[in-house]
């Protein structure tokens, strides 16, 4: 019965649905984000260098996990369309299609990653924090499957609107790496290895209890024997939004893994490391707007579906309004109180000089947040379209205009102190993603509601 009440909500009155669904995703998307924090902590309790390294390494891990977000985000937006359609064997086929890409990309994204992490360390002149950043990378190149796997089979269980059941996995996976965390790093001795080894334990974990649901059919997309093989249309389906919105995350994580350069040449790695934890802030802040962003795609997905274009645009409009007012309060609230958040992860001895750098970066950093959200809302609109190669297109532009913008700033070419540059041109980079997003995704929409006449 509940399984038939996700898929009647998901079908239904679209901001009854994005309330319902974002608040599940709130809960885990928050569960997720204080697991990083607690990672932060116990990281940090290792001194600079550690800490560091995970900061530059980072990067590398989020361009492997772009296979997985990719395949996800277009598991989502296909199978919620086909239930729109009413076509739910057609969502199974996708479904397990879906799967076996995550399993395929996975071992590549391992390969990859094991032949060129050496260069990559070199290129952002990090050599000095090498074997620690390789360290916490190894268990990711060795369990990388799992990892795949957890956000695809989440975006499986989104595309059919059961965000409860996705919530359940992601919370699941936390708390369990939240436990594992102290025990592995301190306990066992096994440092930066053991942050990262707990993270995949806890990921495969998670993943076998999502995928129990399936084995016993306890999901409204069916996977089984008879569906769970390649095939050709089902895997171009998925593709069609997922390749292109793992290309988009794939050039947002490499700039964020070349910007690092850059960052290394204004302030050393310790610039880094300003760099990410204030990210840390923002996207726990950042929270509510991405939960609504991610309930806003199913729906306007299945509203695409059901051809009902007047509910898709009530769905993104409702979206936008909200991920507004979350934002502003945001802002607010990071602003006030930056020295009190900053404090709690800088609590060793050599973090604490660091403290007033942190919280100069946090101050300056949180204006781009509404702009940020607004971005993203208008790219899950794009995708629900099937129009997935805009936003890829635009990434692709904006990330060479970041990099252009940080290199300036890096060599103090802007007049100011070139971290500080780097951290303004952040700020102004956002505002134009917002710009060109907005009007791409009104345009494509106004042409779609042309067509349907």
């Amino acid at each position: 019965m509940s399984l038939q009440k996700d898929l009647d909500k998901l079908l239904g009155e679209p901001k009854a649905a994005i309330r319902s669904m974002a608040v599940s995703f709130l809960i885990a998307f928050s569960v997720v984000e204080i697991n990083q924090f607690v990672d932060t902590f116990w990281v940090s309790g290792l001194g600079v260098g550690p800490a560091s390294a995970i900061s530059t390494v980072v990067p590398v891990y989020g361009l492997m996990m772009c296979l997985a977000l990719g395949v996800s985000a277009g598991a989502t937006t296909t199978i919620a369309f086909r239930l729109g359609r009413g076509e739910r064997d057609a969502a199974g086929r996708l479904a397990s299609n879906s799967i076996i890409l995550g399993l395929i990309l996975s071992v590549i994204a391992s390969i990859a990653v094991a032949l060129s992490l050496d260069t990559l360390i070199d290129l952002m002149g990090a050599q000095n924090v090498r074997d620690d950043a390789v360290m916490y990378m190894l268990p990711y190149l060795l369990m990388s499957p799992a990892v795949v796997l957890l956000s695809i089979v989440g975006g499986l269980l989104r595309g059919e609107g059961a965000a409860k059941r996705s919530t359940y996995v992601q919370v699941a996976s936390a708390v369990l790496n939240m436990s594992l965390d102290p025990i592995f790093i301190y306990v066992l001795g096994m440092g930066v290895f053991g942050a990262g080894l707990a993270t995949t334990v806890s990921s495969l974990m998670a993943l076998l209890l999502a995928l129990s649901w399936y084995l016993r059919g306890k999901t409204t997309v069916p996977i089984n024997r008879g569906n769970f093989r390649p095939q050709r249309e089902s895997l171009s389906e998925v593709m069609g939004v997922g390749g292109p919105k793992t290309v988009q995350m794939a050039i947002s994580n490499l700039t964020d893994l070349l910007q690092r350069v850059f960052l290394i040449i204004a302030g050393g790695t310790t610039a880094v490391m300003l760099y990410n934890y204030t990210w840390r802030y923002l996207g726990l802040a950042g929270l509510p707007g991405r939960a609504v962003e991610t309930a806003q795609l199913p729906v306007t997905s299945s509203a695409y579906g059901q051809m009902d274009l007047s509910k898709m645009e009530e769905a993104f409009r409702y979206s936008v309004k909200l991920c507004i007012g979350i934002s502003v309060v945001a802002v607010v609230f990071l602003f006030i109180f930056a020295e009190p958040l900053m404090a709690a992860v800088t609590y060793e001895e050599s973090m604490r000089e660091l403290l007033p750098d942190f919280v100069w970066t946090l101050r300056i950093s949180v204006f781009l947040m509404p702009f940020l959200g607004i971005a993203g809302a208008c790219s899950s609109l794009l995708q629900a379209m099937k129009k997935a190669k805009i936003p890829m297109y635009v990434y692709m532009v904006w990330g060479v205009l970041k990099l252009g913008m940080y290199a300036l700033a890096s060599y103090g070419l802007l007049g100011v102190d070139p971290y500080e540059g780097i951290i303004y041109c952040m700020v102004a980079v956002h505002i134009v993603l917002f710009l060109v997003m907005w009007i791409l995704s009104q345009h494509e929409f106004k042409k779609l509601k042309a067509s349907s006449v």
